[in-house]
């Protein structure tokens, strides 16, 4: 089994971040835990593995390298975490002081703070006191103040009329000026086309599809961003278009204040209403006129307003099996369920997807009762199998192991009582000890392996229980009345891949927990 590691953790917030790819606070960091590590003759064995998140705030856990060494700390592949200071750690102290206090100890992870002088291992059995609770009150505070005095200055340049977010498609920033933007000599044209068009009385599904037969990059495809979560395409929609013609910044003008952070925390940002929106005039170049802009905008679809009423959306499962993207529904009589895709690109192999609701749930609801069916049979069949006791026989190998290790005490001991006496010679006793000692390593180095095997064993046969406990539960709904498997139905399906109207792929949530056989 191979030795546990050490996770050395780096941070910096967003807001100090400077102009390069890795911020030399973050080469600090690494520099100070490196000069630790060194001076710590017991970490010299162990291997480190850094993560960093450049950019991202302490206030929360939602960082992307934090999660990755958490899920490395949870399959028991790290030992110890090792930061500059508790600040680098996070600034929330109710949150810290959770994973201090309860995670890390329950987990068995020893925490080290280099700059604080904290090392867990120093708190067995205690907290880290007041002193440490109070430090992560401290950060916490100070981001709050950082927090006010960043959006106080970002508001300020907002009311001015400055950029401070990201520039909209079609424009570009300008190397050295923060605060300003151009247009973009590759997309302003695009932009430009998309308004023109709207105003010839063009259609946003039309515009899209020409855009995506000029093959012209996506929005998110040109500022080479991940589409995170997505296995499909990225393709021009008529959603995209209409933001495009909807938004006032392509006359010149800067609007401010459309959404915003209620808390340091917030995850979701709130909107505004637009007569509380601050538009500055005459801030950048114009890409369209203000009578283009009216002009485009008049042609849109005006859409009545209604309440939002949040339905089922369980059966949000339904995905095209050509180009990947979720099926969207449109009601009639009843519900359909088809392709956005044939919309924008012409000839599309998904065009020959058309659903009724009615038709595809009695469909998977069927192959549903008869893949319950097969679960239920193959799990009475492993209950009634005795699987063999792997555990007895290494328990067996285990026990004499020990007693042979401690039986070598004994021989040495008498080996050297002989020797005392002058039984056996000098050179005699130190070849015999040197035989026991030789012994001992190998018995030491197959009960290591032995104890190995048993671990490993145990955890399978841990996964295995689990496993088996979800199947049981599973196979138990196989007895249930219609009507109550039709409302868990969705519950255990992770997906539904549709070809055509007579060929779908269903993909089960227990199909995983099912291998357990």
């Amino acid at each position: 089994m191979p030795k546990k590691q050490i996770a050395v953790y780096l941070r910096l917030s967003l807001e100090d971040t400077g102009a390069n790819d890795e911020s030399n606070s973050i080469t600090a960091q690494r520099g100070i835990i490196a000069q630790f590590i060194q001076g710590q003759p017991e970490f010299a064995s162990m291997k480190t593995v850094e993560f960093v998140d450049d950019g991202y705030s302490g206030t929360n856990f939602d960082r992307p390298g934090f999660r990755r060494m958490m899920a490395m700390v949870r399959s028991g592949d790290v030992s110890c975490i090792i930061v500059k200071d508790l600040s680098r750690f996070a600034r929330n102290y109710i949150e810290a002081g959770d994973y201090l206090e309860h995670i890390f100890p329950y987990l068995g992870i020893r925490f080290i703070a280099v700059n604080n002088h904290y090392d867990s291992n120093q708190f067995i059995g205690t907290t880290g006191g007041i002193d440490v609770a109070f430090r992560n009150f401290m950060y916490e505070m100070y981001s709050v103040d950082i927090s006010k005095k960043v959006k106080a200055s970002q508001h300020m340049l907002m009311r001015n009329g400055r950029y401070v977010s990201h520039c909209p498609y079609g424009y570009t920033k300008i190397k050295g000026q923060k605060h300003h933007m151009v247009p973009d000599p590759e997309t302003a044209p695009i932009v430009r086309d998309i308004f023109l068009w709207a105003i010839e009385g063009k259609k946003s599904t039309e515009i899209a599809r020409i855009l995506n037969e000029k093959h012209i990059p996506t929005p998110m495809q040109h500022k080479k961003l991940s589409r995170q979560g997505m296995d499909n395409d990225a393709m021009w929609s008529h959603q995209a278009v209409i933001r495009i013609i909807r938004d006032y910044k392509y006359t010149g003008a800067m609007v401010s204040f459309k959404c915003g952070n209620e808390t340091i925390r917030a995850k979701v940002q709130k909107r505004y209403a637009p007569e509380d929106y601050v538009i500055n005039e005459g801030m950048h170049e114009p890409i369209v006129t203000h009578d283009e802009y009216y002009a485009a905008n008049d042609t849109l679809r005006k859409v009545k307003k209604y309440d939002v009423v949040r339905t089922d959306r369980r059966d949000r499962v339904y995905y095209c099996g050509h180009c990947g993207r979720r099926l969207r529904k449109t009601f009639g009589s009843d519900e359909y369920y088809s392709c956005a895709t044939p919309l924008y690109i012409r000839d599309a192999p998904c065009a020959g997807i058309h659903w009724s609701r009615t038709n595809i749930e009695d469909v998977v609801f069927t192959t549903y009762k008869r893949q319950l069916q097969i679960v239920s049979e193959e799990y009475r069949r492993t209950v009634k199998e005795k699987q063999p006791d792997k555990l007895a026989p290494l328990r067996a190998q285990q026990k004499s192991l020990r007693v042979q290790l401690g039986g070598i005490g004994g021989k040495v001991a008498s080996l050297y009582e002989q020797f005392r006496s002058d039984e056996i010679s000098r050179n005699a006793f130190l070849e015999k000890k040197s035989a026991l000692s030789e012994d001992r390593d190998r018995l030491q180095t197959e009960l290591s392996r032995i104890e190995d095997e048993i671990e490993s064993l145990l955890q399978k046969q841990e996964e295995s229980n689990t496993a088996m406990n979800a199947i049981k539960n599973i196979a138990a709904a196989a007895d249930e009345p219609d009507d109550k498997l039709r409302e868990r139905m969705y519950d255990d399906i992770d997906r539904v891949i549709v070809f055509d109207n007579e060929n779908l792929k269903i993909e089960w949530k227990f199909d995983v927990a099912f291998q357990f056989s």
